[in-house]
This record gives C-alpha cells, structure tokens and sequence, in this order.
C-alpha cells in the first residue's frame, strides 16, 4: 500500500495524523474532523483530474475553487446521505459557449476518474456542478 498514515491521539480526541512524507495534519474537536478530511480528499482529488482534463484541453483561466457540502442522515449510527461539489471557475470566457462546454466535459470526466468520486459514489449521491465567476 502506498498511502500510509499514521496517527496518535492524547487528550481525549485531540490527534496528529503523519503521512509517509513526514507531513502532519491536527485532527480533533478544535482542528480538522472526520468529515472535513473526507470533504478535503474529495475535493483535492476531483481538482487534480479536473486540472490533468483542463490542462489537456488548454483551457485559460485564473483559479478555480472548490465548494464541497454534504448531509447526513438522521439515523444512528449516522453516515452521508448526499454530498454536493461546486467547481467555481475564475478568468474563464464564460460567455464563449465552447468554452463553458469544455468546463462542463472536464467536471465530468473528473467525476469519471477521481478514485475519491470512484470510492464513494456508490455508497453515497454525488452532484457536481461547474459556475463561473
């Protein structure tokens, strides 16, 4: 395996999460939570396909930002019932309707080949949409 972690927790749930590149990451009550780090993985690996697809294509644009949301369900033990992901782009032509239709393609090829989209969405509904700023 090759995305080993390691964490230590000490008072109560206050833990530092080590990765194999010796990089650390807080988790507890006052730091990252569970769910934040699921957002983040998600998130951070729906950009990085969406970037490899955008940067084929040789799309223009200055950021892109990412909004990840999800609801859990009322029941106990609880879990995600659905989760929604906003790609805003930033310095995009968005009113060149070539353009936003490649932005839409690359969303939707990042949904395809994420192995973080890929993880969950069978457990879980994921919708994913692109705005442009």
């Amino acid at each position: 395996m090759d995305n080993k972690i390691t964490i230590e927790f000490s008072d109560g749930f206050q833990g530092l999460s080590v990765n194999s590149n010796g990089k650390t990451l807080k988790v507890g009550k006052d730091e990252w939570r569970p769910y934040e780090m699921l957002h983040t993985a998600l998130a951070s690996c729906m950009y990085s396909t969406f970037l490899d697809v955008i940067n084929k294509k040789k799309l223009d644009y200055d950021k892109v930002a990412l909004t990840v949301d999800s609801r859990k369900k009322d029941e106990i033990p609880s879990s995600i019932e659905s989760i929604d992901i906003e790609f805003k782009v930033f310095g995009a032509e968005k009113d060149d309707e070539k353009t936003v239709k490649k932005f839409l393609k690359s969303q939707d090829l990042a949904a395809k080949y994420c192995s973080m989209h890929n993880t969950l969405k069978n457990i879980v509904n994921i919708t994913s949409k692109v705005e442009f700023a």
